[in-house]
């Protein structure tokens, strides 16, 4: 499994969440657990979408590197040097396997009839419907 840093950046009570070798890739969270539990979801949500478009990912780089890269992105934006408090932490990239991979579940008769019929309305497959469900899906986790 490969990790990339992500830099944690208490700003306004909040702690921002900044990939510095996945350009675009930021989010933020109420607390340190929040943070990160948004940083997981942010760099799988951002790498599937760059797989998605057929735009190359981005190799993760060293700790150091990623630090380096991250005190130039902050000063970049014109907000000066990182935050005393900042820190860096290993997030796990999801796996990028593209493979299709056949599999059971079950549900409920009407259920199942609820989601053919939205899949149908939407011009899609059950498995496409349910993937697309997925993707739109938002974290929300109690604070």
């Amino acid at each position: 499994m490969e990790i990339y840093y992500a830099g944690f950046v208490p700003y306004g009570g909040k702690i921002s969440v900044i990939f510095p070798d996945v350009p675009g890739c930021v989010t933020w969270g109420e607390s340190t657990e929040h943070a990160y539990v948004m940083a997981v979801d942010a760099l799988a949500g951002h790498l599937e979408a760059l797989v998605d478009d057929d735009d190359p990912i981005p190799p993760p780089s060293s700790r150091e590197k990623a630090w380096t890269a991250l005190r130039a992105e902050y000063e970049s934006l014109g907000l000066g040097p990182l935050p005393e408090s900042t820190w860096i932490h290993p997030v796990p990239a999801p796996d990028l396997d593209m493979r299709t991979k056949q599999v059971a579940v079950s549900f409920k008769k009407y259920a199942l009839d609820m989601i053919d019929r939205k899949a149908e309305v939407a011009g899609m497959t059950r498995s496409g419907f349910l993937l697309k469900a997925a993707q739109e899906y938002q974290i929300v986790r109690d604070r």
